[in-house]
């Protein structure tokens, strides 16, 4: 009785009204299911009718496609944009990549998190891959044919089936009706790759699991005169006592029949060199499913007989997306959070307005997601007839509890510093997070408390309140680990307190105001020539500072970027007491030296832009300049340390040089830089010049004073080998430094060279 009500809805709908109907079977198979696509478009060429699908996992996001009334050519098209590809790796768009949601950057490598009511029972993370982004699309791609066939999928362009696997009752799962978008997500969730999502209370996973190539049910709902699989898929090998992961499979997966089961099938077996996850090359695998099935066509042929034009295909598909109503979102639900949660989640996506359009809702939902509270979203849009406009329900799920974060520096030369931060999630009628972060080693030592609070305001606004202490140690000379390391030379400490508020200006800007409370203790010598029995002069400096600071980055990472642009305007004003106390390397000068107060303001404009993204070389541009009235301190030294320093390569910023300091200078360079191995490893080339306007010279007496303008000049030259691993970068470096006592210096290295906000930051 059922295959009757089928049959009589295929010819009331169209479908298979020549008397013969053809049913299309997709298996599943990640990357390589990309053939389909190819096999689709053979059959259209050749007047073959496509009158029902059944799909698992790719084969269901292909098949949900056609049966959404696309092409099998605007497919094609689709799979070879870039927004399929940052959907299918798990990324986010740059655009949606919100600058003013991220902290300030540090030398972590690796992250854990834990709820504290089960802290000793660490979980594993169940997905490699965002699938943000996915969600998103998948609800506005499917939200209007689901609307348009009343979430029955008969009803659709083409009737079709999605396969899923059922993990909670562990069986196969067929969805006939209900939300399109939800159900290929559904069948889309690849383990470990895509995290599974729930429907009905029972936790979905791709529909390879357990029924790989759904021919069964195309034959029992439909019952077609002629089958026609394309399959890309096979039986998982047996597992290996050392291959954990075969070891899953063959766990999780179950035996596929690959087969078709009536009669009259045809099974078409693209072979293709792409691999599971490479969605980097759309064009081979779908000629591969093309020529395939070009090559059975004298078999489809024979086997269907009768013919349906592309224009009258074309023409049923722009009558079945004529009935498609426009997204736009009249009301929200918010669900999975405490009720102080939901109203903060609820009141920024109010922010954007109802009703809401899609364009208003992506931006609201990329700023949520980027928020550390929220681990994940899932969207889905249901229609309303009566009011010819859809509700959005949105899932959300929060964070854990506790972050955990290690990293650090680890390199040839003796600047090796290990990094470890805390975090604690406090989420509310504001987002915020408590955290604690210390760096150690003998280069530098700090330490960070700080409290972050983001509020639901219709411009995005956080508060900040920071303490800070660091110690840097610049030891004498550009030595390797096999050198003998002098007493330090410079010692520099600096302990401040005060309050950072920012706001978001669009999805890259940041326009940022600071107060701030500082001491700073600066230990060094008047000259090169000292032994571990000699004491440093001392000086200390009490300030409040106030700065300003908007910025625009895109910047792709926070070390050694080579795509994306960093444009920053800062203005800052510093007040302070100098005390110094001389020591044995000055003469001179007896007892402590008081100034009061010393006051200055500074402006500093520096751009750092990348051209050509795409492609094997890229090309960088770097400018820096930096105005300042800053006054001399007591003495050369000490003038120096308080000066603003260019330090353009992350090498030189390990370094203690006088000459790349300066109240007043202008600077900037070129990089050249070759990217292999799909930005895996890149060969970085780097060259910079230094202009100090009055460069401080050392006086008489070891005081401070101005040279004339631009009588100096300096450079500085850098080559890197870099490769990006999955923790952190791994580098080797030359580096030319100019007027050092040795310019030239090499370093092996892992990890990031990153400090945390200085006072005057």
């Amino acid at each position: 009785m059922q295959r009757l009500f089928i049959a009589l809805a295929l010819v009331l709908t169209g479908v298979g009204a020549q008397g013969q109907s053809v049913g299309l079977v997709l298996s599943g198979g990640g990357a390589t299911g990309m053939a389909h696509i190819g096999v689709m478009q053979a059959l259209e060429e050749n007047g073959i009718p496509i009158d029902c699908i059944a799909g698992s996992s790719m084969g269901a996001l292909i098949g949900a496609l056609y049966a959404s009334g696309w092409s099998p050519w605007e497919i094609d098209s689709l799979f070879r944009t870039e927004l399929f590809r940052t959907m299918a790796e798990g990324g986010i768009e740059p655009k949606y990549n919100y600058y003013f949601k991220q902290d300030h950057p540090d030398a972590s490598l690796i992250s854990l998190r834990f709820d504290l009511d089960t802290i000793l029972q660490y979980s594993l993370p169940t997905n490699l891959r965002s699938p943000v982004l996915l969600d998103y699309e998948q609800m506005l791609g499917f939200g209007p044919a689901s609307a348009a066939s009343g979430y029955n999928m008969d009803s659709l362009f083409v009737p079709f089936r999605c396969v899923a696997s059922d993990l909670t009752a562990q069986k196969s799962a067929v969805f006939r009706t209900g939300d399109l978008a939800q159900a290929v997500r559904a069948s889309m969730s690849y383990p470990f790759y895509f995290k599974p999502i729930r429907v009905d209370g029972h936790l979905m996973m791709d529909g390879g699991l357990y029924n790989n190539f759904p021919s069964d049910v195309m034959y029992e709902d439909f019952f077609p005169d002629v089958i026609v699989g394309s399959n890309v898929s096979g039986n998982s090998p047996p597992p290996n006592e050392d291959d954990l992961l075969s070891q899953l499979r063959a766990m999780m997966q179950e035996p596929t029949t690959f087969s078709v089961i009536c009669e009259n099938g045809v099974i078409i077996e693209p072979r293709t060199n792409v691999s599971l996850f490479d969605f980097s090359d759309p064009g081979r695998a779908i000629e591969d499913g093309y020529r395939t099935a070009m090559a059975r066509m004298p078999e489809l042929l024979a086997q269907v007989q009768e013919r349906v034009p592309r224009p009258v295909v074309d023409q049923r598909r722009r009558a079945f997306r004529a009935k498609f109503p426009p997204i736009t979102f009249g009301s929200v639900t918010v669900e999975g959070l405490r009720r102080s949660a939901t109203r903060y989640v609820e009141r920024t996506i109010e922010q954007a307005g109802i009703p809401l359009t899609p364009e208003h809702l992506k931006s609201t939902y990329f700023r949520l997601f980027a928020d550390h509270n929220i681990a994940h979203l899932y969207p889905s849009a249901s229609y309303r007839p009566e009011r010819r406009d859809y509700h959005l329900n949105l899932m959300v799920k929060t964070e854990k509890d506790l972050e955990v974060r290690f990293g650090g520096m680890f390199s040839s030369r003796p600047i090796n510093t290990g990094m470890a931060a805390l975090r604690y999630k406090l989420f509310g009628i504001a987002s915020a997070h408590l955290e604690a972060l210390t760096y150690f080693g003998k280069f530098y030592t700090a330490g960070q408390v700080k409290i972050r609070a983001d509020l639901s305001t219709r411009a995005p606004i956080y508060l900040e309140p920071v303490f800070g202490i660091h110690r840097w140690d610049h030891f004498s000379g550009f030595s390797s680990f096999f050198d003998e390391v002098k007493p330090g030379f410079v010692v520099m400490r600096e302990t401040w307190g005060g309050l950072n508020a920012g706001m978001g200006m669009g999805n890259k800007g940041l326009l940022r105001f600071d107060a701030k409370v500082a001491e700073t203790k600066d230990s060094y010598y008047q000259t090169d020539d000292f032994t571990g029995l000699d004491t440093s002069d001392v000086t200390y400096f009490r300030q409040i500072t106030r700065g300003l600071l908007l910025v625009r980055n895109s910047l792709n990472r926070k070390q050694h970027p080579n795509a994306g642009e960093a444009l920053s305007v800062s203005l800052r004003v510093v007040g302070g007491d100098e005390k110094t106390v001389p020591g044995s390397t000055q003469t001179g000068i007896e007892g402590p030296y008081y100034k009061e107060p010393h006051e200055w303001f500074e402006a500093r404009v520096k751009l750092d832009q990348y051209v050509l993204p795409r492609g094997i070389f890229k090309f960088g541009v770097l400018a820096e300049g930096v105005y300042s009235t800053m006054p001399m301190f007591q003495n050369y030294t000490a003038s120096i340390i308080r000066s603003p320093a260019f330090q353009p390569t992350p090498e030189s910023r390990t370094y203690f040089m006088e000459q790349f300091r300066a109240p007043k200078y202008l600077a900037g360079g070129l990089r050249t830089i070759i990217a292999v191995a799909r930005n895996k490893f890149d060969l970085r080339l780097e060259a910079y010049v230094f202009q100090p306007y009055e460069p401080i010279v050392r006086g008489e007496g070891n005081s401070g004073t101005t040279a004339p303008a631009f009588t100096e000049r300096y450079y500085i030259g850098s080559g890197s080998l870099i490769y990006q691993s999955p923790i952190g970068p791994v580098w080797f470096n030359m580096s030319y430094f100019d007027q050092e006592p040795e310019p030239w210096a090499w370093s092996l290295n892992f990890g990031y060279i990153l400090f945390n906000q200085k006072a005057q930051e």
